[in-house]
């Protein structure tokens, strides 16, 4: 089967373009043979990663200037009058595709290639207040699209897939959970862990934190933990909290900045340390040095960060919705409203001797296990989108 893809997020998603390296990857390591995938870039695109996933591909990227409106701006435009985006179906089809891959994005009801629609999750049904009106139709008109025209529905959980099937009724019956999982080179991220801490000038133990700076990561729990903890004498037993990411959010101008005034008001300035935008390997590795991994967080599709720690042996600290309760059932949970809860949660892990470090064969071979699930999700998901469609009978 020969698979069409575009960037996820149209390369604007940090996210999105490591979901797409890592399923590429998967595909290229276990489906080679099964699956083809076949990448279309924008020449923006291409001339900033395309050198990158080419190495993930067997065969090098299309690129040409009309990919940027494929099931977007004018190539939407043309899939909601005539039924087909025709500029991708010809691209499509000049390459040989099989199957197309849509997120946020629509290619037409009568787009002459089955299409697996990628839903990552629903947080405008659950957080209305973190879009514009426009961007919350945008969104649900998408995925209405979608359903209403047959494509298979991908899911990244089994919490989603229950969320699709209750918000779209008409997506029951088509619907495939494919939870990825990280193909990463372990042995090499968790080595020279005290170079690491002495680069950032970070303590021997800390607890990480490398979330976006956007309101759902619910960094200000964190805060109100520590300015808990400093009410109550024990701020100082605290582990140090490392965060990295990008710290501003055009949905909540001035956050970051709040967020550093209520620390050194509280006195509690010296519990946290943002890294702000370091390396994507400097993440994991941090991420495999670390206590423990925190996610605060209020929303999650299927946590990259989650599943970074997991692969790595790291523990996790998370808000006890309930995506982290499928994704990490291990882990040690704490409701996201309540700082109290988080506070006594970081005083425990710092009372408790350093984490060891879990045994290489042990974390690879539970990563293959992920990873061999992920690719036969993968084959079935693209499998069944092929099944019964007329371009296939």
């Amino acid at each position: 089967m020969r698979v069409g893809f575009t960037m996820i997020g149209g390369g604007r998603w940090t996210g999105g373009e490591n979901y797409l390296r890592n399923m590429l990857a998967v595909m290229s390591s276990r489906l080679a043979g099964e699956v083809v995938p076949v990448l279309f870039l924008t020449p923006q695109e291409n001339e900033a990663v395309g050198a990158s996933l080419a190495a993930l591909l067997p065969e090098p990227p299309v690129v040409a200037a009309s990919v940027a409106a494929f099931g977007r701006g004018s190539g939407l435009r043309a899939a909601a009058l005539t039924g087909r985006d025709r500029a991708a179906a010809m691209a499509f089809a000049a390459a040989r595709c099989d199957v197309a891959f849509e997120s946020a994005q629509f290619y037409g009801w009568r787009f002459p290639f089955p299409a697996v629609a990628w839903m990552p999750d629903f947080q405008h049904r659950y957080m209305p207040e973190m879009f514009p009106r426009s961007g919350w139709l945008r969104r649900e008109a998408g995925f209405r699209a979608q359903v209403a025209s047959g494509r298979t529905i991908m899911l990244s959980s089994e919490t989603a897939r229950q969320d699709a099937e209750r918000f779209f009724p008409g997506a029951r019956g088509k619907t495939a959970v494919v939870r990825f999982a990280q193909s990463l080179d372990i042995a090499d991220l968790i080595t020279d862990r005290a170079d690491l801490v002495a680069q950032y000038g970070l303590p021997q133990r800390f607890v990480f934190l490398p979330n976006q700076f956007w309101k759902h990561k619910n960094h200000a729990l964190v805060v109100a933990a520590l300015v808990r903890a400093a009410g109550a004498g024990a701020a100082h037993r605290l582990p140090l909290i490392v965060m990295s990411g990008r710290k501003d959010d055009v949905r909540n101008p001035g956050a970051y900045q709040a967020f550093v005034g209520q620390l050194e008001a509280a006195g509690v300035a010296d519990r946290v340390r943002h890294l702000g935008m370091i390396p994507y390997r400097d993440v994991l590795r941090l991420v495999a040095a670390a206590d423990a991994m925190l996610n605060p967080s209020f929303f999650e599709g299927w946590s990259t960060t989650v599943e970074e720690a997991k692969a790595l042996g790291t523990s996790l600290l998370v808000s006890d919705i309930a995506i982290h309760r499928e994704q990490a059932p291990d882990a040690t949970f704490f409701s996201p409203q309540d700082p109290a809860a988080l506070m006594e949660r970081l005083l425990a892990l710092a009372a408790k001797p350093p984490r060891l470090p879990q045994a290489l064969p042990s974390l690879v071979a539970a990563q293959d296990a992920r990873l061999a699930d992920y690719a036969a999700a993968l084959r079935h998901v693209f499998s069944a989108a092929t099944a019964g469609h007329p371009r296939h009978a």
